[in-house]
């Protein structure tokens, strides 16, 4: 293969006033022509320094300060400033992890976009603005920008998350570049969203033949798209090797942890391994192996000598495990055979059953919603106010009935603008129901004032998705977990200390003389359930609660809800995007689209038979972490996005992207009913041909 970027013993610090700090150090990795190779690890583990390593990019106080960097045999850091300019956009491109801040919001995107070509036409091109601009009309074309030819005037504002990424990548691919480097590209999405990206840039490599560095946090999609893994460790490379032989036979107990942390919609694990432990700071970095303090295989030689790397099989593994000498064994086995490896075990080999409910449970509905709407006005400018125009209607919410039991989780999943936020909101009485009732513990709290509604919140909190800004930044953790008791006048016998509080979703008591924005996104995130649990509720309506989080500190907060759920007896309304979370996590799964349920039911059930399409093509593109699966799985990439509620499709709403429409599709609207599995229910007018395929 021909190779196209090769680094060579890569060493990356940054200066500060107190030290220098090492952020990469001695890597060694290659991607070759039409090759995608995954950079894995945990955040703080030097993925994005590589990728600005190898396009320049790195701040003012970062240096290349060792190594090399061979770019189809010319080594990057012998080039000029003007050099580097030419080649990055024409040579080699990159996509940013979020393109909102990528995109220049005051061009349209034909500005921006031609602007580009113009500054790195191909070999001998002179091109004018309208050929530039025909151009970029057939990129956004390829990409699946939906009338590009009338879309390219628009701003990046007016473009949805998923439109946004297509655009990056348009203007990333235009000049056929030898090397792509991007970087989270999906990590904001939503899992039909990432689907269509990660098949968009297959496609692409296959068609343009562009060598592919995917920096990512998410094995499951390294594990769908990548040809190569190298996984980093604290500006180390700990293993690397081949996709399959790296998922089936993992080496170094990092990568084994971190695949151990990954919840997968095919196991239901009583308990998600974690790491214990964070990413050393640069500033104190530990001697010897810099995962020993978290690995729980480490021996006395971990902590005081640094590990060479060995060859074992297709992988090379940077672990004492595999030297020779080590508990006296010998190393140059094949893996299956090594003595020392250190096996994966499955966690759905103890699988646990769902959630059971007591026959005098059942009857017991914590939630219950009867027809609930949400629907907000719509925004007009000065000049619609000047001529009159009326207002219009955005259905966030359309009649909605669900009931949650106690004890019970309850998922509610859709892409973004479903109005699962908006829903969760409204049971919380945090947004007013514009039709319907909603009943809590027996209460109808769908009109109460908010005079009323304020003692019954004691019974009904939130966990919000970002920890960071629903925690005062003026405040210590310990005043912002005993203020809910101030604020409610808990009588002291039922007050909880804040160790016990702190102590209960596992943080020391050295956190409690703490400011937010000292502590990690786990911990926020542990502060804010603490916070949410200090009045004993009833109810807890979880909001993306895994969002943003690295895949142990994510497992580790997956594992804390499922503790507290056990030991309080708490009802969970869990609102994520993650399918992957929800086999761990949810007894029960509601699927919405556009502000409706279209599908309800057991969890297991929606897994292995849906009965809505909707359904059945979110459960089809979710990124399992199994290589072996990529070519197994049928994947149904959903054409489009999601409409707008301002504006929805009459009839059945899905019926624009489904494969299944007919003509009754687009003029009547499909009951929510009962399917043939019991409290099974489905919005559709072919749900039994649906069931029937997807179990085939």
């Amino acid at each position: 293969m021909d190779t196209t970027l090769q680094v060579k013993h890569l060493e990356v610090k940054y200066y500060t006033r107190q030290a220098a700090l090492t952020a990469v150090r001695n890597l060694n990795f290659e991607v070759n022509r039409g090759e995608i190779v995954g950079l894995v690890g945990e955040s703080g583990c030097g993925k994005s320094t590589v990728a600005a390593a190898v396009l320049g990019l790195l701040p003012p106080n970062g240096e290349i300060s060792a190594g090399e960097m061979l770019f189809q045999g010319v080594d990057l850091r012998r080039l000029g400033k003007e050099q580097l300019r030419r080649l990055r956009g024409r040579e080699v491109s990159m996509i940013f992890q979020d393109p909102m801040t990528s995109l220049n919001p005051v061009f349209n995107i034909e500005q921006q976009m031609v602007d580009s070509i113009l500054a790195h036409p191909g070999e001998g091109e002179r091109l004018s603005r309208e050929a530039a601009r025909r151009q970029a009309v057939e990129m956004l074309d390829r990409v699946g920008i939906p009338d590009a030819h009338k879309q390219i005037r628009n701003y990046p504002h007016q473009f949805s998350g998923g439109m946004r990424q297509r655009i990056m990548i348009a203007m990333a691919l235009h000049a056929k570049p030898s090397l792509l480097i991007a970087d989270e590209p999906t990590s904001a999405l939503d899992v039909t969203l990432e689907s269509q990206i990660t098949s968009l840039i297959r496609q692409l490599r296959d068609e343009l033949h562009t060598s592919i560095l995917y920096i990512t946090h998410d094995l499951g999609v390294v594990a769908q798209l990548c040809d190569q893994v190298v996984v980093l460790y604290a500006g180390n490379i700990v293993e690397k090797g081949d996709v399959f032989a790296l998922f089936k036979t993992p080496l170094h107990p990092y990568t084994q942890a971190l695949l151990r942390s990954h919840p997968s919609q095919r196991m239901r694990a009583q308990r998600l391994t974690t790491i214990p432990g964070r990413v050393p700071s640069l500033k104190d970095l530990p001697p010897g192996c810099k995962f020993a303090p978290r690995c729980t295989l480490a021996q006395a030689v971990c902590f005081t000598q640094e590990p060479s790397t060995s060859q074992v099989g297709q992988q090379s593994v940077l672990c004492h495990a595999y030297l020779p000498g080590w508990l006296g064994q010998t190393a140059g086995v094949s893996p299956a055979d090594h003595p020392n490896t250190l096996h994966l075990t499955d966690p759905g080999s103890k699988a646990a059953t769902p959630v059971a409910l007591a026959p005098a449970e059942t009857v017991v509905r914590v939630v219950e919603t009867r027809q609930v709407g949400v629907h907000f006005l719509d925004s007009i400018g000065w000049l619609e106010k000047l001529m009159r125009q009326p207002r219009g209607k955005v259905l966030a919410v359309d009649g909605v009935d669900i009931g949650v039991y106690r004890g019970e989780t309850l998922a509610l999943v859709g892409e973004s603008g479903s109005g699962k936020t908006t829903l969760g909101r409204t049971i919380l009485r945090l947004e007013q129901p514009t039709q319907g009732e909603i009943w809590v513990e027996g209460n109808q709290i769908t009109s109460l004032p908010q005079a009323k509604i304020r003692p019954l919140r004691a019974r009904m909190q939130m966990i919000f998705q970002d920890p960071i800004s629903s925690l005062s930044p003026r405040k210590k953790v310990a005043d912002l977990l005993t203020e809910p008791y101030q604020i409610h006048n808990f009588p002291p016998e039922r007050r909880q200390s804040v160790d016990e509080l702190l102590e209960m979703v596992g943080l020391s008591s050295e956190q409690a003389d703490k400011y937010p924005h000292e502590l990690s996104g786990g911990q926020a995130r542990r502060v804010g359930i603490a916070r949410a649990l200090a009045l004993q509720p009833a109810l807890l309506v979880a909001d993306e609660p895994t969002a943003g989080l690295d895949v142990s500190v994510a497992a580790g907060i997956l594992n804390l809800m499922n503790d507290l759920r056990e030991r309080f007896h708490l009802t969970y309304i869990l609102i994520t995007h993650n399918l992957n979370i929800i086999a761990f996590i949810a007894d029960r799964v509601a699927v919405m689209y556009l502000g409706k349920i279209v599908e309800v039911g057991d969890t297991l059930a929606l897994f292995n038979q849906p009965r809505h399409p909707y359904t059945e093509a979110l459960m089809s593109a979710v990124a399992i972490p199994d290589p072996e699966t990529r070519h197994q799985r049928k994947r149904i990439i959903l054409q489009g996005e999601i409409p707008s509620p301002r504006n929805p499709p009459s009839g059945c709403a899905f019926h624009p992207r489904c494969h299944y429409r007919q003509e009754i599709c687009a003029k009547e609207t499909p009951p929510l009913t009962e399917t043939l599995a019991n409290n099974h229910l489905a919005a559709c007018h072919f749900s039994e041909q649906v069931g029937a395929l997807s179990q085939g």
